[in-house]
């Protein structure tokens, strides 16, 4: 049965109204701008961020499990993630968070952190790296001439040195007050809400194809 026809064939499964809910965040949803998150170890920031990309319209997320596992609070996430094209790339030496505490960052986690930045990378996006240091550009200066993956790093430490290195752009927030850091969820939020004003502001190119809207429509339709 081709696409169409199982798209037809699953909608009259379900209320007007709830098919009419799918057809209007297709309609506000985008690839060019992307979240990649790693090593994040609190479920409840991993369940805001998932909140936050739906509620932007960000389609793809991208999970770097080196030391910590990633687990989502579904009291906070409240079924958001389910919207999302989550890819995963999990170190073998990966295996709970309670564990994780006790080794350092090796080898396995070097390479896992390159082989997703590279997978990344040849999906078309130029990777964004979030950090402090001085040789970074402030968050209203990242290129948009191309799709962009936004990388935030595990709450204490950031991002990993490899993420760093590996980053096509390094950018900043800048912070006005005496706190130069804001909670990981609130500190992503913040930049998906000024990267997606500036991606839909610029022109249509943000849009989804209309194969690639039904593409989603019928995941989202699976039972």
């Amino acid at each position: 049965m081709d696409t169409q026809n199982r798209i037809k064939e699953l909608s009259e499964k379900i209320t007007p109204e709830r098919l009419q809910k799918m057809r209007r965040a297709l309609a506000w949803r985008t690839r060019k701008l992307a979240v990649v998150l790693e090593d994040i170890y609190q479920p409840h920031n991993a369940a805001a961020v998932m909140r936050s990309c739906d509620a932007f319209g960000i389609q793809n997320v991208f999970v770097i499990e080196n030391r910590y596992p990633l687990k989502i609070s579904g009291r906070v996430d409240t079924g958001a993630s389910k919207w999302l094209d989550i890819t995963r790339f999990k170190s073998p030496t990966c295996t709970t968070a309670a564990a994780a505490k006790t080794r350092e960052y090796n080898e396995f986690d070097i390479q896992n952190t390159k082989r997703a930045i590279a997978r990344i990378k040849s999906l078309g996006y130029a990777v964004a790296a979030s950090t402090l240091r001085e040789d970074s550009v402030n968050i209203g200066d990242i290129p948009l001439d191309r799709p962009v993956a936004i990388m935030m790093g595990t709450e204490l430490t950031g991002l990993s040195q490899t993420a760093h290195e590996c980053a096509d752009i390094r950018f900043k927030l800048d912070m006005l007050g005496f706190a130069q850091s804001l909670n990981l969820s609130v500190f992503t939020a913040v930049c998906l809400a000024k990267l997606s004003e500036r991606i839909r502001a610029k022109d249509d190119s943000w849009k989804l194809s209309q194969a690639e809207k039904d593409e989603i429509l019928l995941k989202w339709l699976e039972p």
